[in-house]
């Protein structure tokens, strides 16, 4: 799955003039660090998870920007578990060492690092800031919604302005804006 700022890039194309409901709500599913919630709010556990995809995009009111913004998510992070993290995993060819780690370590300083250092990430940010986020937990969908999401906002944002990061070889903000343009095109097109 992406990291917080790679999800933000996307977003930011998708809905350039988006509110920080919207913005808020393109990071939300990340909310929980128990894989096993995890992966059921990111459809992981379902045997057809585009399927799922589409049937969770039918079922919500995507005029709801926080709603839009959990679809985007999904969206987001199927393309890159099926495209980024096999190319990232097949780096890793010693037995003796799990790929998995290193991938978390590097996608977050490098998040890190592009919140510090791209031109539009204030701005959305200070979106994110100039909203209330107590009336998220109206997701209308089966799925679990965060119910502390203010603090998980207030958590990726504090980790991030407290560690610049470095730049990434692999997580490049170059990789991240292809990335980002290709998913947020898909993504317009998927949601007719």
């Amino acid at each position: 799955m992406p990291a917080a700022m790679t999800h933000l890039a996307v977003a930011r194309l998708v809905r350039p003039d988006g509110d920080g409901l919207f913005f808020a709500g393109s990071m939300a599913p990340d909310y929980t660090d128990a894989r096993e919630i995890k992966n059921f709010i990111h459809l992981r556990d379902r045997p057809d998870r585009l399927g799922a995809l589409a049937a969770l995009r039918d079922s919500l009111d995507l005029s709801m920007p926080f709603d839009e913004g959990w679809l985007l998510h999904l969206f987001a992070d199927a393309r890159w578990d099926a495209e980024v993290v096999p190319r990232y995993a097949a780096r890793y060819t010693d037995p003796a060492r799990h790929w998995f780690p290193a991938y978390r370590g590097e996608q977050g300083s490098a998040s890190h690092h592009m919140y510090h250092n791209l031109p539009w990430s204030r701005d959305i940010w200070a979106r994110i800031d100039a909203v209330s986020l107590a009336n998220t937990r109206e997701l209308r969908t089966a799925l679990p919604v965060p119910l502390e999401l203010d603090w998980y906002i207030a958590r990726v944002r504090r980790r991030h302005s407290e560690n610049a990061g470095k730049r990434s070889e692999f997580f490049s903000p170059e990789m991240v804006g292809a990335f980002a343009e290709e998913t947020a095109g898909l993504y317009r097109e998927w949601v007719g």
